[in-house]
């Protein structure tokens, strides 16, 4: 005989930005580690852009109560999606004039626009994946 230890529906955490359930929890400041390891390849951009990122993850830090899990590192700070944070670096990247195809490997790379209605529409529009 098996037992199930279900003991009901786990919370459901909103995203900070978008108010859409965070379903792809992957917080913040583990994909800014990964964001850092890509930026490697480009020094000078990685210099403008890692206290940008620093900066947008100490502003999330300070007003963080509770959120879901990161699946990555366990912490309970996936408060900002996936997508959200993806959109509001490719901006930064936007607003320090990262050449295009800088834009495309970002894009490619850290994409999780999976319904493509949002920066990847404007990213197909500009030619850029």
């Amino acid at each position: 005989m098996t037992t199930n230890k279900f003991s009901g529906l786990e919370p459901q955490f909103l995203c900070d930005v978008c108010s859409i359930a965070v379903t792809n929890p992957i917080c913040p400041a583990c994909l800014a580690e990964e964001i850092e390891a890509w930026a490697t390849l480009y020094p000078n951009l990685r210099k403008e852009l890692l206290p940008k990122l620093h900066y947008y993850l100490q502003k999330i830090e300070d007003k963080l109560i509770d959120s879901t899990e990161c699946i990555k590192c366990g912490n309970k700070r996936a408060a900002v999606c996936p997508f959200c944070f993806t959109e509001h670096v490719l901006k930064e990247l936007k607003r320090i004039k990262a050449n295009r195809i800088i834009l495309k490997e970002f894009v490619d790379f850290f994409n999780f626009d999976f319904e493509h209605n949002g920066y990847s529409q404007e990213a197909e529009r500009l030619g850029v994946i």
